[in-house]
């Protein structure tokens, strides 16, 4: 063993699945991975890598909740009621409401996240400006629905692509224009996808998104046009049912799909992951699936899979820290994790060099 190394032991998820042992790890990498027990470890319990928020609208937490309201008067754009508070809030009450919601989802567990941050530049840079653990995929958004190539380009010197909401809200030439812009620049381009109403999945694809989101009125063949076309989607099951929309999540996986997990709007979700998790497995169970580990799946490799890190979803060696450790409750150590790991933060979270202890 190295004499600077030190281990986490337990229930430990390899490509091989779960197993009895152990990781070791010293400057920021994976040295070890093993069946046994260590000679001595610093905590025990499931062990995972890291979970990854596909889709986060973080700056709506300053947004109070009216019961009242329908999805389209909350949030479509230009004048719902998040893009009214969001255009009359401080910077600094953003930027202090995307720090409070980072250090939320990095003590639940997340080492990445996905979030379309209104605002055009502004609101890009100030999120650039939180970068930090967890990891930032920004995807800005012009401050009108119209395409300016210099606004875009702007936005595009301090995000990784562009995230709009739906091509019901878009002129749809200007939003073909706006996507095939973005993607020459190197850039993600995503979009919202048959949230409130069916769409046409074909116009949608045609835009070439790297993924789309909600997807909650989509039929089977909508679905798997977008397994055909390799896009993946992102659901978001607790704030699409806030409003009775029900992501098809059974469907997603029986047709293909690369399926990833989001929180969406975060006056509507806190953007907790692990709660997420069990929403979607319970929802699941409803459609008649009863294994849930697609979802461990969907929080930890297909996340990443849209960011183009495809790294496996156990445990290796020679891989950068990149793994929680949570409490051990006895049962299979994916159901515990995935239906009840909610109950509590993880015991350990640790991100390259960065290492968070919860309670013990």
């Amino acid at each position: 063993m190295h004499s600077t190394m030190r281990c986490a032991s337990g229930k430990v998820l390899t490509q091989e699945g779960f197993i009895d042992g152990y990781v070791g790890f010293e400057d920021g990498v994976v040295v070890e991975v093993a069946k046994g027990r260590p000679e001595t470890s610093i905590v025990e319990g499931v062990i995972t890598p890291t979970l990854v928020n596909a889709h986060t609208h973080l700056a709506d937490c300053i947004v109070p909740m009216d019961l009242s309201m329908c999805l389209e008067d909350l949030v479509a754009p230009p004048n719902g009621l998040k893009h009214r508070m969001l255009g009359r809030a401080s910077e600094d009450e953003i930027f202090q409401a995307l720090l409070r919601m980072g250090a939320l989802m990095r003590g639940r567990g997340v080492s990445r996240y996905i979030d379309f941050r209104e605002g055009g530049e502004t609101g890009a840079r100030m999120l650039s400006l939180a970068r930090g653990k967890p990891e930032p995929t920004i995807m800005g958004r012009p401050v009108s629905l119209t395409f300016d190539k210099e606004e875009v380009r702007k936005i595009l010197q301090v995000a990784d692509g562009i995230g709009v909401s739906s091509i019901s809200d878009w002129d749809y030439g200007t939003l073909n224009d706006l996507s095939a812009f973005v993607r020459s620049q190197g850039k993600l381009f995503a979009i919202h996808a048959s949230e409130r109403v069916r769409e046409d999945i074909d116009q949608v694809l045609d835009l070439e998104p790297a993924f789309v989101v909600h997807m909650t009125q989509a039929t089977g063949s909508d679905i798997e046009s977008c397994a055909q076309a390799k896009v993946p989607i992102v659901a978001c099951p607790r704030s699409n049912m806030f409003f009775g929309n029900l992501p098809p999540l059974a469907t997603m996986l029986e047709k293909g799909a690369n399926v990833a997990l989001g929180t969406d709007n975060a006056m509507l979700a806190l953007p907790d992951i692990l709660v997420e998790m069990e929403f979607a497995a319970r929802l699941l169970r409803t459609q008649g699936v009863k294994d849930i580990r697609s979802v461990l799946d969907m929080a930890i490799s297909s996340g990443r899979k849209l960011l183009n890190q495809k790294i496996p979803i156990g445990i290796e060696p020679g891989m950068p820290c990149d793994f929680m450790v949570t409490r051990p409750l006895g049962g299979d150590p994916a159901t515990d994790l995935v239906l009840r790991g909610s109950s509590a933060d993880p015991l350990m979270v640790c991100m390259g060099l960065e290492l968070w202890s919860g309670p013990r």
